[in-house]
């Protein structure tokens, strides 16, 4: 199925990116305010010539992967154990029910006034945004897994710990990589958040301060590099989603 429709991966956003060079080109659109994908692409070749976009890319890649890969081992851990233990649920959903829906950029300035302006406090809010989309899903695969499989392995003689390791943790993984894609975007938007304050550097950074000296093609071109990294992101989880869990149709 995924094959099938491999080639409207490619057709749609070549497409668009017509319509947009058109609309701008022969339509009524301030290149001001919004310039044509060609114009985006000179400037982004021109921050990559003098080094600006590369490594702005480089230090908000180091920030999200940090945050993105403790996060996740954090919420993937804690996830199986809250979703098999009743005792680790009961002791873990009252803090997650009051903690998750309070915005990471609210916890943020926290941060700053614990670990300081440093690389700490973006990575632990990263961290903390990782961490609790990665728990809930990993929570729901474990729930979701089918009491016959669970009964099935009981009746063949494995014991508690072999369940664990041979049903619970592959039954979860469909959802843990939910949650890992999930995470893996909100680690792009914190980043951002994080780095137009408190930092000089980052890719955040420079889109904030490309639109603060209305550079607009510049804002463009980091929006296209930020947009680039998430396609990247979720094709390596998709991968080694089909890796891991062979026996899913895709």
């Amino acid at each position: 199925m995924w094959k099938r429709y491999r080639p409207l991966r490619i057709i749609s956003p070549i497409a668009f990116l017509f319509l947009w060079e058109g609309a701008v080109r022969f339509g009524e659109v301030n290149q001001l305010i919004i310039p044509a994908p060609v114009a985006v692409l000179r400037t982004m070749i021109d921050l990559t010539v003098n080094g600006r976009l590369p490594w702005a890319i480089a230090v908000s890649l180091n920030r999200v992967l940090q945050g993105f890969i403790y996060g996740s081992l954090l919420g993937v851990a804690l996830g199986l154990l809250v979703g098999w233990f009743r005792t680790v649920e009961d002791a873990v959903d009252p803090l997650v029910a009051a903690i998750y829906p309070i915005p990471k950029s609210a916890i943020f300035p926290l941060f700053i006034l614990w670990f300081g302006l440093g690389e700490t406090s973006k990575i632990m809010t990263i961290l903390i945004g990782v961490l609790f989309l990665v728990l809930i899903n990993t929570v729901t695969g474990v729930k979701a897994i089918d009491p016959v499989l669970l009964k099935a392995a009981r009746d063949l003689g494995a014991n508690q710990r072999q369940i664990f390791a041979k049903v619970v943790i592959p039954g979860a993984l469909p959802n843990i990589f939910t949650g890992l894609r999930l995470g893996a975007g909100m680690a792009l938007i914190l980043v951002f958040i994080t780095e137009i304050e408190a930092t000089k550097a980052g890719l955040g950074f420079l889109l904030w301060e490309s639109y603060q000296l209305l550079l607009i093609k510049q804002v463009f071109s980091c929006t296209v590099a930020f947009g680039i990294l998430g396609i990247l992101c979720n094709w390596v989880l998709q991968w080694s989603e089909r890796a891991l869990c062979p026996w899913r149709r895709f």
